[in-house]
């Protein structure tokens, strides 16, 4: 009797191994940012997303790619550079910023590089950072749920001997 309750217990803890799937939670375009005039700060990728969704910039991931597949998530984000209005691609955790704290300070061309400022891509559709959270909520595989379905049958099952033994 106690090995099959022993048993079940086992089964019951082994089944709670869920596995994390990242949810996109939304986007933003580099123009949503504040007005390069007023010297905002510089953002990578990720500290747009912290700074706009919450929590801290670790909870993010990145991606350029407009999907609703996890597996396509690039790491990479949309920037706009003081004086370089092509709109770059890079790491999702790249800024630059070479003066003082500000994306305007000292100003001139390459001097600063943001994932969020209103300056020269106001094509908000083309450039876009699609932000995914990690580890948002545990998600059970269907093998974990098979497990967790099997622990509660062989609990029932040695329960109803008990009661009719």
């Amino acid at each position: 009797m106690k090995k099959h309750l022993l048993i079940a217990a086992a089964l019951l803890m082994t089944s709670f191994g869920a596995q994390a799937v990242p949810i996109l939670v939304g986007s933003y375009a580099v123009y949503d940012g504040q007005s390069w005039a007023e010297n905002p700060q510089v953002y990578s990728a990720r500290q747009a997303a912290a700074a706009i969704f919450g929590g801290v910039f670790t909870d993010y991931a990145i991606s350029i790619v407009n999907s609703l597949d996890y597996t396509t998530i690039t790491n990479t984000g949309w920037y706009d550079g003081w004086g370089e209005h092509q709109g770059m691609i890079f790491n999702e955790d790249y800024r630059l910023d070479t003066g003082a704290p500000g994306y305007d300070d000292p100003g001139g061309l390459a001097t600063a590089r943001s994932a969020y400022v209103r300056d020269g891509l106001t094509d908000t559709l083309r450039f876009r950072n699609y932000v995914w959270r990690l580890d948002p909520v545990r998600v059970p595989e269907p093998t974990t749920l098979w497990l967790f379905g099997a622990a509660l049958l062989a609990f029932g099952l040695v329960r109803r001997r008990k009661q009719v033994g």
